[in-house]
């Protein structure tokens, strides 16, 4: 359980300095085209959930995200992680609610600031603790599914 807390401090890290470097070097709600009609980078600032759901809920997002932290630190205490990805799984995913938590605590708001368009769909705006959590589900849903699995 160490090195997933170690990792995940890591990745939150991370995290913050990709906050704080867009913050200062982008003026809110101002961008930086990376590739025509693909990605840019764009200073928002989020006071929910992705697509802007649960707008104006902070102190429920931030007592949910506490309650999840609590909930997997118990689990992480109570199960040896077997295989890597495990490992890699979980260190996303506490990482990337971490990430969320200190924005939603310290400023109100979480900042995004990746905006890409496929195929004329714009995606949501997020950031890197959001891309984290996906990714971190996507792979434990996978790993659920594998038929190798006893």
């Amino acid at each position: 359980m160490g090195r997933v807390i170690i990792y995940s401090f890591i990745l939150f890290l991370i995290d913050l300095v990709s906050k704080v470097i867009i913050s200062t070097n982008l003026e809110l709600n101002n961008s930086l085209v990376i590739i025509d009609d693909f990605f840019i980078f764009i200073y928002i600032i989020n006071y929910g959930l992705a697509f802007c759901i649960l707008v104006n809920y902070r102190l429920l997002l931030i007592i949910v995200s506490i309650i999840v932290i609590i909930l997997l630190i118990i689990f992480l205490i109570k199960n040896k992680l077997k295989t890597k990805l495990e490992f890699i799984c979980y260190s996303l995913l506490l990482g990337g609610i971490l990430g969320n938590l200190f924005d939603r605590v310290v400023y109100g708001y979480v900042i995004d600031f990746f905006d890409f368009t496929f195929f004329g769909y714009n995606f949501a705006i997020f950031n890197l603790a959001d891309s984290f959590i996906v990714i971190s589900i996507i792979l434990l849903l996978f790993d659920s599914f594998r038929s190798d699995k006893k």
